[in-house]
């Protein structure tokens, strides 16, 4: 995908960035991802603007691009690799070893991913509502939605080392 960005100082840049033909994809795993609910999301606003908690909002720019792709995906080169690629044929596919943008499965494999690490720092996943974690241990509320994260806490200090921990 190729696109033309225009600067504040009305100079031009351009940008490219390597996606996949999701509606080429004919085979894909999971696809299913769970969403905070609304009511979940305006509860916390509400008990944290109750408490006087803090919040804070974090977005994850490249979630869908660190997952590692453990089936066979495939995709076609797109055009003009061949002269990036000498060995490259026209025409031909390369093995995703990492997700890409548009993959059906990206967004699954994100919540996999963030939910494994999560809980193995100690958040515990809500029966209610599967994006909500809690951590008694570093007395933090969090909330998934897609790609953005929410941080509740009464203790500023709490979410600084939270935001660190996502961080790294």
């Amino acid at each position: 995908m190729f696109r033309v960005k225009h600067n504040s100082d009305y100079s031009v840049h351009y940008k490219a960035r390597l996606v996949i033909k999701a509606y080429e994809q004919t085979e894909f795993g999971e696809t299913y991802t769970p969403v905070a609910r609304l009511t979940t999301f305006r509860i916390l606003i509400a008990l944290a603007a109750q408490l006087g908690w803090k919040i804070h909002q974090m977005d994850v720019n490249t979630a869908f691009l660190n997952p590692v792709v453990n089936d066979l995906v495939f995709m076609a080169l797109p055009e003009g690799i061949e002269w990036l690629h000498p060995g490259a044929l026209p025409g031909g596919v390369c093995r995703l070893k990492k997700a890409l943008y548009r993959l059906k499965e990206a967004p699954r494999r994100w919540f996999s991913d963030i939910n494994r690490f999560l809980q193995s720092q100690g958040f515990i996943p809500s029966s209610c509502d599967a994006n909500l974690y809690i951590s008694s241990s570093h007395k933090v509320i969090l909330l998934l939605y897609v790609d953005d994260i929410l941080l509740a806490s009464c203790n500023p200090s709490a979410i600084a080392t939270v935001k660190q921990l996502l961080v790294n």
